[in-house]
């Protein structure tokens, strides 16, 4: 009999301890926030601030509300025919990642080249030199610099554009050149790496792959974007 009771208390605690663990996980917020980027005809001058290209921009979470003072370019690419992409984020407190990005109008050498149709950009077509430049290494960026700046870590990329033929493998960490944090050391630093994004290695098309690094504090490094190229 005491067994027997014994077991019950056993399955009930089992019961009680898997329900927990359900409400905990059913809790965690997995939902990336989603960025909304209305028409505008905005021209970008080659050098200047970001702070004319967030015009228009709004950012909202499922539990953060309005993210829209968070949102950052990026970066800016130029394409071709006086155009370019420009690619904005967000982060929320979970640390999910939202992306969005849109066609402006690109004035080189003193000289804009108005654009045909102001959309959100689906597939980036590059002019004939940039793709060629795709299959040589990119330089890392001049702010990778590994160097903590704060109590926030540092987190560097070899490149941020990678090309690989459809149906190969890929390594997302080959891409990582370091991590640097003023507290944890490199080793423990590198298996706190994270990276946000959808890919499809057999599926031709560009995706955009986010990287950051968290301390063992919680403190969050710059996003680093990377931009995978299958083809």
């Amino acid at each position: 009999m005491k067994q027997e009771k014994l077991v019950a208390v056993l399955i009930a605690g089992c019961l009680i301890l898997g329900g927990a663990a359900l409400v905990v996980r059913g809790s965690q917020d997995r939902q990336a926030p989603v960025i909304k980027v209305k028409k505008a005809d905005l021209t970008y001058q080659e050098g200047q601030g970001y702070g004319e290209l967030l015009k228009g921009v709004s950012a909202e979470d499922n539990r953060d509300g309005d993210l829209t003072d968070e949102v950052f370019v990026d970066r800016v690419v130029q394409i071709k025919d006086g155009k370019a992409i420009v690619y904005y984020g967000v982060m929320d407190k979970e640390k999910n990642v939202g992306t969005a990005k849109r066609t402006v109008n690109y004035v080189e050498d003193g000289n804009a080249h108005p654009i045909t149709e102001d959309t959100v950009a689906e597939n980036t077509e590059q002019a004939p030199e940039a793709a060629a430049s795709q299959n040589e290494p990119a330089k890392a960026d001049a702010n990778n610099d590994l160097t903590p700046v704060g109590e926030a870590p540092v987190i560097a990329l070899t490149t941020d554009q990678v090309t690989i033929a459809a149906g190969t493998e890929f390594d997302l960490m080959s891409v990582v050149k370091g991590v640097a944090d003023g507290s944890d050391d490199a080793d423990s630093l590198s298996t706190r790496i994270s990276v946000d994004g959808q890919y499809d290695v057999n599926t031709p098309g560009s995706y955009l792959l986010h990287y950051y690094v968290i301390d063992s504090d919680g403190n969050t490094s710059e996003v680093k974007t990377l931009t995978l190229n299958v083809q």
